[in-house]
C-alpha cells in the first residue's frame, strides 16, 4: 500500500556572483496522495477523469514514478483507464527513460480498442528524442505521415526539429521546416528559433540571419530565444562591431523574466560584466522583478543590497518592485522596516508605495497596520487614489466595519475620487452577505449609471 505521507524536497541553487543562495521547496505530493486515497474510499468512487487530474498534478511535479504507482493502483482497484490515463502514463515512462514500457502501453491501447491520439504519438516521439534515439523518432514521425495515421501539429514537428538539431542534423531540420511551410501546419517562432539557435552554434550565422529575415517577412515575431541565439552566434564568430550593448541585454533579461525562465536570466546577468558592460537601473529592476516573481527571496534581497552598495541608485520603480515582491511573499514586516528607512523623501513616500504596503497588510490579515498606514497617508497630506480607497474599503469589510466602509465610499466621492467597478463590487458583495439585497440593487444601479 502506497504511503500517503510522501514529501519530496527540491533544492534550488541560485548563484549570484561569488555566493550561492539555497532555498527549499516542499512539493505538495502528500496532499495530492491524501486526496487520491480519500477518493478511492468514497462510497461512490469518482470517474477516472478525476483521478487523471491528480495523476497529472503529480507528473507536473516531476514525480513520475509516483504517478505510475497511482496508475497501477487504479488498475488493481478495477478502475478502467481511458486514453488520457494511458497518455499520462506513457509520458511518465518516457520521462524516466523507459521508452520500452511506453511502447508496451501503446500496444495495450490498441488491444483495448482505444484509437491513439496525436498526443500519444507526440509523447512517444519525444520519449525517443529524450533517449537519444533520434532516428527512431524520425521513422515513427514518417510513419504517421506515410500511413496517414494522424496529422502532426506544431508540437510534433517541434519535437522532431529539436531532435534533429540535437544530433547536428540542422540541414534535415531545415528541410522539415520548409516542408511545414508548404502544408497546412505552418511553423511558429518556436520551430524557427530552434533551427536559428542550431545554425548559430554551428557558426553558420549568415544562414541563421537569412532564416531570421525569412521568418520576420512572414509576419512571425521573434522572441527572446531568437535574439539571444543570434547575439551568441555573432559573438562566437568574433564580430566585435555587433557585440550587444546593455540595452540588448536588458531586453533579453526582461524577456526571460516574463517567461519565468529566471535561471537563464541570471546566466545572462552574470555575463554582462564579462562583456565589459555595466548593468543599469533597468537591468537591476528586471532582475529583481524576475527573482521576486519566482520566489527567490534570498537572491532578490542579495541583489537589492548589492545594488544599494555598488549599483545604480534605486528609483521609485525599484522600490515598488521590492515592496510588492516582499508583500507578495509574506515579508510585510521587512517591507515596512525598509519603508521607514527611506525617510521623508517625497518621491519615495508617494501614494503608490503606501498602496502596495496597505494591500500587503490586508492580504496578510494585518488590518490594524493597514489602518495605521491609511491614517498616515491622510495626516501627511498624501492624496489617496482609487486603489487606496478600494483596499481600505476591503479592509473595513474584512473586519466587519461595514459602516466605516460606507462612510469611506462617501468620503471618496467628496474628495473627487470617482469609485470604479472594484469599489462597488466590494461593497455589493458585503450587502449580499448581510442579505441587504435592496441596498445591493440600488448600488448596482448607481454603478451602471
Amino acid at each position: 500500500m502506497l504511503s500517503a505521507r510522501l514529501v519530496f524536497r527540491k533544492r534550488f541553487s541560485l548563484t549570484m556572483h561569488t555566493s550561492t543562495c539555497d532555498t527549499f521547496k516542499v512539493d505538495k505530493v502528500d496532499d495530492t496522495l491524501k486526496v487520491f486515497d480519500e477518493m478511492l474510499h468514497r462510497q461512490v468512487v469518482p470517474s477516472v477523469i478525476e483521478f487523471n487530474k491528480l495523476i497529472t498534478a503529480i507528473g507536473k511535479m516531476k514525480h513520475y514514478s509516483t504517478a505510475l504507482l497511482l496508475f497501477k493502483r487504479l488498475h488493481l482497484m478495477g478502475i478502467s483507464a481511458n486514453i488520457n490515463t494511458m497518455n499520462i502514463s506513457i509520458n511518465c515512462y518516457c520521462r524516466l527513460n523507459q521508452v520500452t514500457y511506453a511502447f508496451a502501453l501503446l500496444a495495450t491501447i490498441f488491444k483495448q480498442g482505444h484509437p491513439p491520439k496525436l498526443a500519444t504519438y507526440t509523447t512517444l516521439i519525444n520519449g525517443l528524442v529524450l533517449a537519444d534515439r533520434i532516428f527512431e523518432a524520425v521513422e515513427l514521425f514518417k510513419k504517421l505521415l506515410r500511413e496517414k495515421i494522424c496529422e502532426p501539429d506544431q508540437v510534433t514537428y517541434g519535437v522532431i526539429i529539436n531532435g534533429l538539431c540535437k544530433v547536428g542534423e540542422t540541414s534535415k531540420a531545415l528541410e522539415l521546416l520548409n516542408f511545414m511551410e508548404t502544408g497546412s501546419c505552418k511553423p511558429r517562432v518556436e520551430q524557427y528559433s530552434t533551427i536559428i539557435d542550431s545554425l548559430c552554434k554551428d557558426k553558420m550565422v549568415d544562414d541563421a540571419l537569412l532564416l531570421f529575415t525569412k521568418m520576420t517577412e512572414k509576419g512571425i515575431r521573434a522572441d527572446v530565444i531568437t535574439y539571444s541565439s543570434l547575439i551568441d552566434g555573432y559573438c562566437l564568430r568574433g564580430e566585435r562591431d555587433l557585440v550587444p550593448d546593455i540595452v540588448t541585454y536588458n531586453s533579453l533579461i526582461n524577456g526571460y523574466c516574463k517567461k519565468k525562465r529566471i535561471d537563464e536570466a541570471i546566466k545572462l546577468f552574470l555575463k554582462i560584466p564579462e562583456k565589459g558592460l555595466i548593468p543599469n537601473i533597468v537591468t537591476y529592476n528586471s532582475m529583481l522583478q524576475g527573482l521576486f516573481q519566482s520566489a527567490n527571496l534570498a537572491a532578490a534581497n542579495k541583489l537589492f543590497n548589492e545594488m544599494q552598495a555598488k549599483g545604480p541608485t534605486p528609483d521609485i520603480i525599484t522600490f515598488k518592485i521590492v515592496f510588492h515582491g516582499m508583500c507578495e511573499n509574506a515579508q510585510v514586516s521587512e517591507a515596512l522596516v525598509l519603508f521607514r528607512s527611506l525617510g521623508n523623501s517625497v518621491p519615495m513616500k508617494g501614494v503608490g508605495l503606501y498602496n502596495i504596503l496597505i494591500d500587503g497588510c490586508r492580504k496578510c490579515e494585518m488590518s490594524n497596520l493597514a489602518m495605521d498606514l491609511f491614517d498616515e497617508v491622510i495626516s501627511k497630506g498624501v492624496k489617496p487614489d482609487v486603489m487606496t480607497y478600494n483596499v481600505m474599503i476591503h479592509v473595513y469589510c474584512q473586519e466587519g466595519l461595514f459602516d466605516k466602509a460606507k462612510e469611506l465610499l462617501l468620503k471618496m466621492e467628496e474628495n473627487g475620487c470617482c469609485p470604479n467597478a472594484v469599489t462597488y463590487n466590494v461593497i455589493i458583495q458585503e450587502f449580499m452577505k448581510k442579505n441587504e439585497h435592496q441596498d445591493a440593487k440600488n448600488l448596482l444601479e448607481e454603478m451602471i449609471k
